[in-house]
């Protein structure tokens, strides 16, 4: 149930609960424009695309499980073992050295060191890195799109 309306610039997330004329010295720029959305209370979340006002949730939780479901083919995970040679299509084969791996009939293997974060989608490892935020910034070259969110 919609309570309140509510403006916002789309490249800065100035917003106002009042006039929409009070955000026109805000706007930066010819690409950029005031944006209306109903809501039904104050406590409501920012879904941002490529750092840029997308859309808005009445909640966290509602703006959570958006971008999640976007990303919903993605995965990224820690390797925490000392099995360190995955198999690219199928990351529960782990194996101790690339012989392991061959034995097994797996030639198409990622070398993922122990505290090492790879990122996969659709279950095939496409990247290695650092830190889960290294694979959240692959994950967006990847999808081509950066959804985040504010509160």
């Amino acid at each position: 149930m919609t309570k309140y309306r509510m403006y916002m610039t789309k490249k800065h997330q100035n917003w106002t609960m009042g006039e929409k004329d009070a955000l026109i010295e805000y706007l930066d720029g010819d690409d950029d424009e005031i944006l209306e959305f109903a809501i039904a209370d104050k406590d409501f979340a920012i879904i941002l695309k490529n750092d840029l006002t997308f859309d808005i949730t009445d909640t966290r939780q509602e703006a959570i499980d958006y971008i999640s479901n976007i990303y919903r083919n993605y995965s990224i995970c820690q390797n925490n073992d000392d099995l360190c040679y995955i198999a690219r299509d199928n990351t529960d084969k782990k194996y101790k050295t690339a012989a392991a791996a061959q034995n097994d009939g797996i030639f198409d293997y990622v070398y993922v060191p122990r505290g090492k974060y790879y990122i996969a989608k659709y279950g095939k490892i496409f990247a290695t890195g650092n830190s889960e935020k290294d694979m959240q910034e692959k994950m967006y070259r990847h999808y081509r799109a950066k959804y985040t969110f504010a509160y």
